[in-house]
């Protein structure tokens, strides 16, 4: 995981940063990170979408994602781009790792007290992949959009 400062990124953030250190995001900055400090954890720790995923996601949206503004043929198109692209990273991701959900991917529900007692006990021994995950989810999207 990054660290900025004395503060350890979640699996979002960090393949954000990784991903804009690379290729410089459009619009990459604060707002977009407030926005993946939530999505880690599986999305606020409810063990659903894999940060790294999440992130991912994120980066494929601010390269070729929509603004809103563009007519409906244009925005059309760069949505079915964005979706293409990013459901192409969700399928090697799957097929690598074997889900794209932070809880299949860690074996524990966090939601639970027994479940947050076995994650800490599981972390403390580094059973957990999630470097793995972010390494592998920032290089795979890095090779999509360039």
């Amino acid at each position: 995981m990054i660290t900025l400062g004395e503060n350890r990124l979640n699996c979002c953030e960090s393949t954000l940063v990784r991903v804009n250190e690379i290729l410089s995001l459009p619009e990459f900055g604060k707002c977009v990170l407030r926005q993946a400090s939530n999505m880690g954890g599986g999305v606020a720790g409810w063990g659903s979408a894999c940060g790294a995923v999440t992130g991912a996601a994120m980066a494929i949206g601010l390269m070729f994602g929509t603004d809103g503004d563009e007519g409906p043929q244009e925005f059309k198109m760069k949505r079915d781009h964005m979706r293409d692209v990013t459901q192409e990273f969700l399928s090697s991701f799957e097929e690598k790792w074997g889900s794209v959900n932070c809880m299949d991917l860690l074996g524990v529900d966090r939601r639970t007290e027994e479940g947050k007692t076995e994650y800490e006990r599981l972390k403390a021994e580094g059973v957990f992949l999630c470097e793995d995950y972010v390494a592998w989810a920032s290089e795979k999207v890095i090779e999509l959009l360039e």
